[in-house]
């Protein structure tokens, strides 16, 4: 019983802590839900999609997509090739039940604020309560984008909101090698911008940055003496 009551409580703590994430997830899942529309799409496929796919960046572009079968399952791919890093992280770091479940919700801001907990339940929570605010935000756009959109000021914060939600979620990580993970993401994003490829250089920071630092860590734990 007592057992039950922590896990439960972990549970909620983890929901609460989703809250943060909410400050970003409600405004990106209106614009998505307004965009959405405007292209043509269903009420009730808008909202599945969000439900469904639950990946922001994969569900934008799905938008600019359109109707292309196969850019809309290959773009997608490649967009979220960034949570093998995060599964891997996850994986080496909790014991987990039902890796299912936390594969499913794991998005970048769940990772962000993952690395403070070792506790699957809190995640659990914390993966509960960004999903439902992502599906929450896009039911809203979905009903309420007509009136929304004849606010232009309010339509371009939305569009900025996910940015500094980020910023601030990753500021209190960064400690020890995370410095320079990204740093040097930072580096081979804006390099790849410089040369006109800003989403492809995205990717590959998201993707590189930690692999190089992992890699620059076990080379140097090889390299101590015994």
């Amino acid at each position: 019983m007592i057992r039950k009551m922590s896990e439960r409580a972990s549970w909620y703590r983890g929901f609460l802590a989703s809250f943060s994430i909410a400050l970003g997830y409600i405004p990106a899942g209106i614009t998505f839900g307004m965009l959405a529309q405007l292209s043509g799409w269903g009420r009730l496929e808008t909202i599945l999609t969000s439900g469904c796919v639950f990946a922001g960046a994969s569900q934008f572009a799905m938008i600019s997509l359109g109707s292309s079968l196969f850019p809309g399952m290959v773009i997608p791919l490649f967009l979220n090739l960034r949570h093998v890093v995060y599964s891997l992280f996850v994986a080496s770091r909790f014991r987990l039940q039902k890796p299912h479940i936390v594969a499913f919700g794991l998005t970048d801001e769940v990772f962000a604020l993952a690395q403070k907990t070792k506790d699957e339940r809190f995640l659990w929570g914390l993966e509960t309560g960004a999903y439902f605010f992502w599906v929450l935000g896009t039911t809203v756009g979905v009903f309420g984008g007509d009136f929304l959109a004849s606010y232009h000021l309010f339509v371009s914060s939305l569009l900025f909101s996910l940015t500094p939600l980020f910023l601030v979620l990753l500021l209190p990580t960064l400690r020890g090698s995370r410095i320079w993970s990204a740093i040097l993401g930072g580096a081979i994003a804006l390099f790849c911008h410089t040369l006109g490829y800003t989403s492809l250089g995205i990717l590959l920071a998201g993707v590189l940055s930690p692999l190089l630092v992992m890699e620059g860590k076990r080379r140097k734990g090889r390299e101590r003496p015994e």
